[in-house]
Protein backbone atom coordinates (compact mmCIF):
# COMPACT_ATOMS: atom_id res chain seq x y z
CA UNK A 1 0.00 0.00 0.00
CA UNK A 2 1.34 3.64 -0.95
CA UNK A 3 -0.23 7.14 -0.35
CA UNK A 4 -1.01 9.73 -2.16
CA UNK A 5 -1.62 13.43 -1.29
CA UNK A 6 -5.11 14.73 -2.17
CA UNK A 7 -5.82 18.40 -1.95
CA UNK A 8 -9.77 18.88 -0.73
CA UNK A 9 -11.96 21.84 -1.77
CA UNK A 10 -10.71 23.79 1.38
CA UNK A 11 -7.20 23.25 1.04
CA UNK A 12 -6.22 20.84 3.61
CA UNK A 13 -3.93 18.46 2.03
CA UNK A 14 -5.09 14.48 3.00
CA UNK A 15 -3.18 11.83 2.84
CA UNK A 16 -4.79 8.42 1.11
CA UNK A 17 -3.30 4.75 1.61
CA UNK A 18 -4.18 3.09 -1.97
CA UNK A 19 -2.97 -0.12 -3.89
CA UNK A 20 -0.19 -0.12 -5.87
CA UNK A 21 -1.44 -0.29 -9.12
CA UNK A 22 -4.04 2.90 -8.28
CA UNK A 23 -0.95 4.64 -7.32
CA UNK A 24 1.09 3.77 -11.19
CA UNK A 25 -2.25 5.33 -12.44
CA UNK A 26 -2.07 8.21 -10.38
CA UNK A 27 1.42 8.88 -10.89
CA UNK A 28 1.26 8.92 -14.89
CA UNK A 29 -1.79 11.35 -14.20
CA UNK A 30 -0.10 13.54 -12.56
CA UNK A 31 3.22 13.24 -15.19
CA UNK A 32 0.84 13.73 -18.01
CA UNK A 33 -0.80 17.03 -16.59
CA UNK A 34 2.80 18.50 -15.44
CA UNK A 35 3.83 17.71 -19.08
CA UNK A 36 0.62 19.35 -20.70
CA UNK A 37 0.95 22.52 -18.08
CA UNK A 38 4.79 22.76 -19.43
CA UNK A 39 3.89 22.74 -22.55
CA UNK A 40 1.18 25.05 -22.30
CA UNK A 41 3.13 27.71 -20.37
CA UNK A 42 6.22 27.16 -22.94
CA UNK A 43 3.76 28.32 -26.08
CA UNK A 44 1.50 30.29 -24.56
CA UNK A 45 3.07 33.95 -26.30
CA UNK A 46 3.45 32.95 -29.77
CA UNK A 47 5.61 35.33 -31.33
CA UNK A 48 6.28 35.42 -35.62
CA UNK A 49 9.33 34.63 -36.57
CA UNK A 50 9.02 37.88 -38.66
CA UNK A 51 8.00 40.09 -36.08
CA UNK A 52 10.77 38.45 -33.72
CA UNK A 53 13.60 39.23 -36.00
CA UNK A 54 12.19 42.50 -36.86
CA UNK A 55 12.49 42.77 -32.55
CA UNK A 56 15.78 41.73 -32.35
CA UNK A 57 17.60 43.68 -34.90
CA UNK A 58 16.06 46.95 -32.96
CA UNK A 59 18.41 49.14 -31.37
CA UNK A 60 18.10 51.34 -28.51
CA UNK A 61 18.61 54.49 -30.63
CA UNK A 62 14.84 54.06 -31.82
CA UNK A 63 13.64 54.24 -28.43
CA UNK A 64 15.42 57.04 -27.37
CA UNK A 65 14.33 59.41 -30.05
CA UNK A 66 10.97 57.76 -29.37
CA UNK A 67 11.29 58.66 -25.49
CA UNK A 68 12.80 62.37 -26.36
CA UNK A 69 9.40 63.04 -28.88
CA UNK A 70 7.32 61.87 -26.19
CA UNK A 71 8.40 64.09 -23.68
CA UNK A 72 8.05 67.15 -25.87
CA UNK A 73 4.88 66.34 -26.84
CA UNK A 74 4.59 65.85 -22.90
CA UNK A 75 5.95 69.58 -22.31
CA UNK A 76 3.84 70.99 -24.74
CA UNK A 77 0.92 69.32 -23.59
CA UNK A 78 1.55 70.97 -19.99
CA UNK A 79 2.36 74.43 -21.22
CA UNK A 80 -1.14 74.36 -23.16
CA UNK A 81 -2.66 73.08 -19.98
CA UNK A 82 -1.22 76.34 -18.47
CA UNK A 83 -3.03 78.49 -20.26
CA UNK A 84 -6.52 76.85 -19.52
CA UNK A 85 -7.91 78.89 -16.84
CA UNK A 86 -7.46 77.97 -13.18
CA UNK A 87 -11.05 75.79 -12.82
CA UNK A 88 -10.47 74.01 -16.60
CA UNK A 89 -6.83 73.19 -15.53
CA UNK A 90 -7.96 71.83 -12.27
CA UNK A 91 -10.76 69.88 -13.67
CA UNK A 92 -8.29 68.73 -16.62
CA UNK A 93 -5.60 67.12 -14.28
CA UNK A 94 -8.22 65.48 -11.99
CA UNK A 95 -9.58 63.66 -15.32
CA UNK A 96 -5.42 63.19 -16.14
CA UNK A 97 -5.40 61.27 -12.93
CA UNK A 98 -8.44 58.86 -14.02
CA UNK A 99 -10.99 60.71 -12.09
CA UNK A 100 -14.32 60.15 -13.40
CA UNK A 101 -16.43 62.81 -14.88
CA UNK A 102 -18.68 61.83 -11.62
CA UNK A 103 -15.70 61.67 -9.07
CA UNK A 104 -15.03 65.22 -10.48
CA UNK A 105 -18.08 66.87 -10.19
CA UNK A 106 -18.01 65.07 -6.26
CA UNK A 107 -15.10 66.81 -5.42
CA UNK A 108 -16.36 69.93 -6.74
CA UNK A 109 -19.78 69.74 -5.35
CA UNK A 110 -21.17 70.66 -8.97
CA UNK A 111 -23.54 69.24 -11.30
CA UNK A 112 -22.24 66.43 -13.34
CA UNK A 113 -23.53 68.45 -16.83
CA UNK A 114 -21.08 71.59 -15.87
CA UNK A 115 -18.43 69.45 -15.32
CA UNK A 116 -18.92 67.46 -18.32
CA UNK A 117 -19.59 70.84 -20.77
CA UNK A 118 -16.56 72.41 -19.21
CA UNK A 119 -14.10 69.16 -19.64
CA UNK A 120 -15.61 69.47 -23.43
CA UNK A 121 -14.52 72.85 -23.87
CA UNK A 122 -11.40 72.15 -22.22
CA UNK A 123 -10.53 69.63 -24.60
CA UNK A 124 -11.50 71.54 -27.37
CA UNK A 125 -9.34 74.80 -26.35
CA UNK A 126 -6.36 71.84 -25.88
CA UNK A 127 -6.98 70.92 -29.41
CA UNK A 128 -6.97 74.39 -30.57
CA UNK A 129 -3.57 75.23 -28.65
CA UNK A 130 -1.68 72.02 -29.54
CA UNK A 131 -2.90 72.20 -33.20
CA UNK A 132 -0.84 75.40 -33.22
Amino acid sequence: MKTIKVKDYYGNYLNIPVDDKFYDEWKDMEREENRLYKRERYHCFPVDPDTFDDLAVSTGADDLIEDLIRTEENHRLYAAISKLTPIQRRRVLMFMDNMSYTDIARVEKRDLKVVMRSLAKSFDHLRRLMGE
